[in-house]
């Protein structure tokens, strides 16, 4: 099993190592992409700048409102692109707060309860911002296909507008070219607008051929008798480069402009809700794919939910047999170094009484000497007393007489020696025999250690007043037979 759980975490980890590569490849090129981008964005932000904001450009009251959508809409960018990074930041808090959790992992069910809770509070805030990011992009995707779409139908105003512009030079060259130029125009145009732009382009523009001020000046006087015939006798004292019979040609020019221009207007309207009603028509269209499109991310959100829940059931399952395996494994290393605290104590313990033994057996021994000393010592006084008593004709006998003595104390001593060590050879062997019947406890007492021996105590009791009285007698070494003559 343990086998098996390590060959798993192995797996793991190559297929982790793997993923973090490939992850940080796609992540290199996505940077690169977005640096890119960035680069551009930069370059027409400058252009931007340049040619349509700035203050010394003659358009720059016809891009008014379009500087201040771009400043809103640049406004709303930053405002989102905080909001996004505390949603990062509060995912990445939670995944640090899971990871924190591992660290210290107990095999406890409410352990593995708080684990797997955590895990689905951060799963369910990474569902909820990937599902309002798509949302988003869904959203922009859309608002992206009406602009593509639009941008299009003012592409084909533009080139037909390009094609009316250049009717005049056409006209110059080839007869033809104008009848041409009007059916392209009536073909991409309504027809009310075509007619329209004819008009004024056959009769010399919104002015009818007259200039600025003539043309100023008519419509100050016919608005101000509010179109009544007689504003010409005036308008003809205030313009005198132009006869009665030119004013009322320009009157009549005018009401049919007026006509030809509210019919513009209406058919403009109309123009305008048919391109509503198309839209609305692109809409819907967006919306059914867009909602075909999300379902089936919907099917593959759930598929992937799936797949990572069965993904995770694996993992905890793992999970448990690995903890429960680490704690066997901690449970026999404690109970492994307990057993090894236990017979340290119990060979310290061994030792030290041995080193007690040991002790006591050098004391006993140390007292056997020194009596064995005082016994020798007073036993050599008396025999130097009674080898002085003695006449010298006796040394040599005495001699012989007390090295006698001294073979036979030997011997008796040897004698004893060895008597007592096959006591002690089977005093160690009774020990050895009750000890492995029973089980000896013996309460520690350190400050006996400090404590004087029997023996000490004992030699205190027994020594005597000490003075400095007169010395009787002096004790000496014997001196050998061949220098007594000498002395």
């Amino acid at each position: 099993m343990a086998a098996n759980v390590k060959e798993n975490e192995e797996r793991e980890k190559n297929v982790l190592v793997w993923r973090n590569k490939m992850e940080k490849s796609k992540k290199g090129e996505i940077l690169r992409e977005l640096r890119k981008l960035s680069v551009q964005v930069v370059a027409l932000e400058r252009e931007k700048t340049t040619h349509l904001y700035s203050k010394r450009s003659e358009f720059r009251h016809d891009f008014s409102v379009l500087e201040e959508l771009d400043s809103k809409l640049t406004g709303d960018i930053k405002s989102e692109q905080v909001k996004v990074k505390q949603q990062l930041e509060k995912i990445s808090h939670m995944v640090k707060r899971f990871h924190k959790e591992l660290k210290d992992v107990k095999p406890t069910p409410e352990f593995v309860e708080k684990l797997k809770v955590i895990m689905e509070e951060i799963e369910g805030t990474i569902t909820s911002f990937k599902e309002n990011q798509r949302k988003q992009y869904e959203e922009l995707i859309r608002d992206e296909r009406m602009t593509y779409q639009e941008i299009q139908a003012m592409e084909r105003k533009f080139d037909a507008w390009s094609q009316l512009a250049e009717k005049p030079d056409n006209k110059s060259k080839t007869p033809a070219a104008p009848l041409a130029s009007a059916r392209d125009i009536t073909k991409d145009l309504p027809p009310q607008v075509a007619a329209f732009e004819k008009f004024l382009e056959e009769t010399g523009g919104i002015r009818g051929g007259w200039d600025e001020y003539d043309h100023g000046t008519f419509l100050k006087f016919r608005n101000r008798y509010k179109g009544k015939i007689i504003f010409i006798k005036h308008a003809l004292v205030a313009i005198p480069t132009k006869t009665e019979e030119e004013i009322r040609d320009h009157e009549e020019w005018y009401q049919t402009y007026l006509s030809m221009n509210e019919k513009k207007k209406e058919s403009i309207k109309k123009w305008r809700e048919k391109k509503e009603g198309e839209k609305e028509e692109v809409l819907s269209k967006v919306e059914s794919e867009l909602a075909e499109d999300q379902q089936k991310e919907e099917q593959k959100q759930q598929r992937l939910k799936e797949q990572i829940q069965e993904e995770k059931r694996q993992r905890f399952s793992q999970l448990n047999a690995w903890k429960v395996q680490k704690e066997l494994e901690r449970a026999q290393a404690e109970e492994r170094k307990l057993r090894e605290a236990l017979d340290k104590a119990q060979k310290e313990e061994d030792r030290k009484k041995e080193k007690a033994e040991l002790k006591q057996k050098v004391e006993n021994y140390k007292k056997e000497r020194e009596e064995e000393e005082k016994f020798l010592e007073e036993q050599k006084k008396v025999w130097e007393e009674e080898e002085k008593e003695r006449h010298r004709q006796n040394s040599a006998r005495e001699i012989h007489r007390f090295r006698d003595r001294d073979q036979r104390k030997i011997q008796e001593k040897l004698a004893k020696e060895k008597e007592k060590e096959n006591e002690k050879i089977q005093k160690q062997k009774r020990l050895d025999r009750l000890r492995e019947q029973v089980d000896i406890e013996v309460d520690r007492d350190p400050s006996r250690l400090l404590k004087p021996t029997a023996g000490w105590t004992s030699r205190l009791k027994d020594k005597g007043p000490s003075g400095s009285g007169p010395v009787i007698q002096m004790p000496h070494r014997a001196i050998p037979s061949w220098r007594q003559g000498m002395t």
